[in-house]
């Protein structure tokens, strides 16, 4: 047996094919949405508040505690609970005290009120934000720019993009009315295809919709980006266009200023340019003092050499890192409230034990980490002792970083859809072997650029927040590590097989059967996601780089489907 059904196509009849047009209709990101009960998530939102109540001069407590009434609004919207009204006035209090810090206990001890007495239902749907998680979105962001650049004659209806745009919106209401223009806000919910979002209003909806209406309000939808098509903005201002709403009274306010022409929803920028658009300039994070920024690829000037080619870069999609200003520390968004804290958690927890510097808790979800001097691996410089500080290194995450098992992994469905529509090949065999019975937060981060040589021995960066982000694999097995290793390095069987023959030392659990599929597995998401970048880099320097790395994965997947041990190996998990 093999991993292919009957294949019709040479890999250069693909070439020709998929050759010269881009396309992104591949998974890389993940479905991150949580099924969680009622209960817990109100509990946590509930110590929050007393933390907040606890320690009022603190931000970072404020933030956690607002961020997490937004998603619990979020998720009681989504299952139209009746008691989302009463979480969503918590959602407010919460935004008002973060801009306003007067009388704030005031509101904090009926937000505990509500919390205490709020009917919920048995299980909700909950998905972190993504901005506040991974790119470094501040919601102090939006109520500095409403502060600074809106001037409003008339009242204002915010209405936020959920998830993360019921905490935007309750921001945006919350600065708006510090300045007298009435704001009000709701938030819904755009379903569909992630490029043809459509968003149906419920009577309630139309109802306060007509109300603002009639009160000659500015409208004002807010979310995070927009993204590569722009549709969630674009569904939301067509449907108060057909409630009777001119297009003329809406704006869209983003956090990425969009070129309309490149949005790939259908017929985008005609579409978009019927509404107004503001863009969020970020203030919080820009106002940092520093000696040089190392965010969407700049950190390669400072710790690669001339002799060192450099790696592709998604720049949209990495993290921001800065240079301290005495340039001793490398502080990285690792995460507003609760992200962060766990991410450095996990970063305490790998420099207790010797494989990565010890991270110090910074301001507004930043971790410094000591920017300590050193060599950045080089896969020619693959030894034995390198290969067995990356076993020790698995096999240390195996053990303390396990999770509880999640259903829905779908990294079948990952490298099932992504080897159909990349390579035109169908797999037939049962892909089981990917699914975990002890899923791990993955390090995600093993090419060598992601090891340096100091004089504590070689130490591993990098390593606390791709384990759990929005991108693919998610928790799954260490597997996933093993074979990123393996694939970045280039290993050869000598070297694969030391690998993992102490990891099995180290764990007393063989790797061997399930590894192959892994093996496949990662190297075809990572094909995918050099695929999905190249659009947003035609032009510029980034895009030879992406090019490159993508056909090297592309001809890896190849191999490793038509590779026809690998596929006895697989069919004999």
């Amino acid at each position: 047996m093999t991993f292919l059904a009957d294949v019709h196509q040479s890999e250069h009849d693909l070439e020709m094919r998929n050759g010269p047009a881009e396309r992104t209709n591949l998974l890389v990101f993940r479905d991150v949405r949580e099924h969680r009960s009622g209960d817990e998530l109100c509990g946590g939102l509930k110590r929050a508040v007393q933390s907040v109540l606890d320690y009022p001069q603190d931000r970072d407590r404020k933030l956690d505690a607002l961020i997490r009434a937004g998603e619990m609004e979020s998720a009681l919207a989504d299952c139209e609970s009746p008691s989302t009204m009463q979480l969503s006035q918590v959602t407010d209090h919460l935004a008002s005290g973060l801009l306003d810090a007067d009388d704030h206990a005031c509101g904090l001890a009926q937000a505990l009120q509500t919390l205490n007495h709020i009917a919920l239902p048995e299980m909700l749907t909950a998905s972190p934000p993504e901005g506040f998680a991974y790119y470094a979105l501040h919601p102090m962001d939006l109520a500095i720019w409403a502060w600074n650049t809106l001037r409003l004659n008339a009242p204002a209806a915010v209405i936020g993009i959920r998830n993360i745009g019921a905490t935007l919106s309750a921001v945006l209401t919350a600065a708006l009315n510090t300045t007298g223009s009435q704001a009000q806000r709701i938030t819904v919910r755009p379903l569909g295809h992630p490029y043809d979002r459509v968003t149906n209003l419920s009577a309630t909806q139309t109802s306060w919709i007509n109300q603002q209406s009639e009160r000659s309000a500015e409208f004002f939808i807010v979310d995070e980006g927009p993204g590569l098509s722009g549709s969630s903005f674009l569904s939301v201002g067509e449907a108060l266009v057909r409630s009777g709403v001119p297009a003329e009274r809406i704006t869209f306010v983003g956090t990425r200023q969009p070129d309309p022409d490149a949005l790939c929803a259908a017929d985008a920028a005609a579409r978009w340019g019927r509404f107004q658009s503001k863009t969020v300039s970020p203030s919080i994070y820009t106002e940092l003092p520093r000696s040089a920024d190392l965010s969407g690829g700049g950190w390669r000037g400072r710790l690669l050499d001339a002799s060192y080619e450099w790696p592709a870069c998604w720049p949209q999609m990495e993290r921001l890192k800065v240079l301290s200003s005495d340039g001793k520390w490398l502080l990285k968004f690792e995460g507003l409230g609760r992200f962060g804290r766990e991410a450095r958690e996990r970063g305490r927890i790998l420099a207790s034990a010797g494989f990565s510097f010890q991270p110090m808790e910074g301001d507004e979800g930043l971790t410094a980490y000591p920017f300590c001097g050193g060599a950045t691996m080089h896969y020619e410089w693959l030894t034995s002792s390198v290969l067995e500080r990356m076993a020790e290194y698995c096999a240390f995450r195996a053990r303390h970083f396990r999770v509880p098992r999640q259903h829905g992994n779908r990294l079948q469905q990952m490298l099932r859809f992504n080897v159909s529509q990349e390579l035109g090949i169908e797999l037939r065999d049962d892909l089981e072997g990917l699914e975990s019975s002890t899923p791990i937060l993955v390090d995600g981060r093993m090419q060598p650029w992601e090891w340096l040589h100091t004089s504590d021995g070689i130490m591993k960066v990098d390593a606390c927040t791709h384990g759990d982000d929005h991108f693919f694999p998610g928790p799954t097995d260490i597997a996933w590590d093993l074979a990123g290793a393996i694939v970045e390095w280039g290993m050869e069987p000598q070297a694969i097989e030391f690998l993992t023959r102490r990891f099995q030392q180290l764990t007393g659990e063989s790797s061997q059967r399930r590894l192959p599929l892994f093996l496949l597995a990662y190297t075809v998401f990572r094909m995918a996601y050099c695929k999905m970048a190249l659009p947003t880099l035609l032009g510029t320097d980034e895009e030879a780089r992406m090019r490159r790395v993508h056909n090297r994965y592309r001809q890896q997947a190849w191999q490793q489907l038509h590779d026809s041990q690998l596929s006895r190996q697989a069919a004999t998990k």
